[in-house]
């Protein structure tokens, strides 16, 4: 077996750090997004149904940049299902997770968090099964007036 040794002097450095290292992802996975950043009803979410609690807690962590939607749930992904009114969101299974998944949480909810949450959304697009056409709709939804 090699040893190795490593010496850290604060005093050292290379070159400053782009802020966006310390980024993250959210992903409709689990608890991440319903019952974690979004619960309606829960004793510290707004009127929006986002969690005091959460917020305060990614604010604490420093995250800069979080990417949405995150992880191997963008690859059935439609974001058209998660704008517009919650009521007439459709409800459609989930191909990565095989979970229900209700849009509730979606493109407008994801910005508003960001917004409270103080971090930059980078946005992810499913390029597995829709195409250029879908990412080029999301980028004009997005920043078209």
């Amino acid at each position: 077996m090699q040893n190795g040794k490593l010496s850290i002097d604060p005093a050292f450095s290379v070159a400053p750090v782009n802020r966006r290292v310390f980024g993250s992802f959210v992903e409709h996975m689990g608890r991440c997004v319903y019952g974690g950043i979004y619960e309606p009803g829960h004793p510290t979410s707004d009127d929006s149904g986002l969690r005091g609690d959460v917020l305060e807690l990614v604010r604490e962590l420093g995250v800069t940049a979080v990417r949405y939607p995150g992880g191997n749930f963008v690859s059935g992904y439609r974001w058209e299902d998660g704008v517009g009114p919650v009521e007439d969101r459709p409800t459609r299974l989930d191909p990565a997770w095989r979970t229900i998944e209700t849009n509730a949480f979606g493109l407008n909810e994801f910005m508003e968090w960001a917004r409270k949450a103080d971090i930059e959304p980078i946005m992810a697009m499913n390029l597995g099964t829709r195409g250029m056409q879908e990412a080029i709709d999301l980028l004009e939804y997005a920043n078209h007036p």
